[in-house]
């Protein structure tokens, strides 16, 4: 199973086709209705470069439940009800475009056409299930809540708390809920992140391939697209992957073919000394999937040894930036 670690055109969005679908393993875990209370992460989401920097647009993806594709997601029935409720720190500007998104633990990974109505009011978002959206259906099932809120402004750097209430059944009176913390940071800086639109098959239209997590067979490899911006919003262009000769564990990301602006790590299994990670060339302009932003992509893949199945994390990290895991397992 190959493990990767949060659409240029948007041209996949055709809400009348639903194709490529991906079952969960039967050994996976039913985690729908195990617990009232939700661990819960908040991270800017992969296509944009400031959805959590100070004044910026809201930008931000919850995760409720383990991304590990084995982990079910929790089963939502129609009428459930999942509501985030933003501080009123976060100011809504009355602006429209307000994309909201539930996620199986993937970038643009959820069904198309959405089974799910929106709501704001003030500061509460409230997705409405409109059809049933459960385990096996489309994937492993809800995990994640992406708010890309084009009407809500970002509050002064700080620590916020967002709860976020899940009633998985409108007939019953169980409801999960848990609190995230985000950090809103003072201006940009450096970010990468693999999503699904270059990476695969399958795709498009959605789901796509999971670009979290991967499985292949020994010595086959596949393409993963990471999206980069740079410490000033741009799309940061002409970076690309420099290998260590003497340590194939190790790399470095260079722009220009000479400045060090990141470096990649590769653990892998006892025994595994034949692997290699590569990209296409330097990362080129593109346009991101939903939001259509300028941004750089780096097409990169994983090739682990010929002979040795077993786990490979790889982690992708920009200097003074964020690290992007990949995780790859092969049975």
């Amino acid at each position: 199973m190959l493990i990767l670690n949060s659409c240029t055109d948007g041209s996949f969005l055709n809400p009348n086709e639903v194709s490529n679908v991906i079952l969960p393993s039967n050994e996976a875990t039913d985690y729908s209705y195990a617990t009232d209370y939700l661990e819960v992460s908040i991270l800017k989401a992969p296509v944009g470069p400031d959805g959590t920097t100070a004044k910026a647009q809201t930008d931000i993806v919850l995760t409720f439940v383990d991304l590990d594709p084995a982990v079910n997601g929790i089963g939502l029935k129609s009428g459930a009800t999942v509501q985030v409720e933003l501080p009123n720190e976060f100011v809504n500007t009355g602006g429209g475009n307000n994309l909201i998104i539930l996620l199986q633990g993937w970038p643009q990974s959820p069904p198309f056409p959405f089974i799910w109505e929106t709501k704001i009011v003030d500061n509460t978002v409230t997705f409405i299930l409109t059809g049933d959206y459960l385990p096996g259906m489309f994937g492993p099932g809800p995990k994640q809540a992406h708010l890309l809120l084009r009407g809500f402004e970002n509050p002064k750097p700080g620590k916020y708390e967002i709860p976020i209430r899940i009633q998985p059944d409108p007939l019953s009176l169980e409801i999960m809920s848990g609190i995230g913390d985000v950090i809103i940071i003072p201006k940009p800086r450096p970010s990468i992140h693999a999503v699904s639109v270059f990476s695969g098959p399958p795709g498009p239209p959605p789901p796509f391939f999971n670009p979290i997590y991967q499985e292949v067979v020994l010595g086959a490899a596949r393409r993963v697209g990471m999206y980069l911006w740079d410490k000033d919003n741009e799309a940061f262009l002409d970076v690309d992957l420099q290998m260590d000769v003497d340590n194939l564990s190790h790399g470095l990301l260079v722009q220009n073919g000479s400045t060090t602006v990141g470096q990649v790590w590769i653990d892998a299994p006892p025994g595994a000394n034949n692997y290699s990670l590569a990209t296409e060339g330097p990362s080129a302009p593109v346009l991101t999937a939903v939001t259509g932003l300028p941004t750089g992509l780096l097409l990169v893949q994983f090739t682990p040894d010929v002979a040795v199945a077993g786990n490979y994390t790889l982690s992708f990290h920009l200097n003074n930036g964020n690290t992007q895991n990949l995780f790859v397992t092969v049975p």
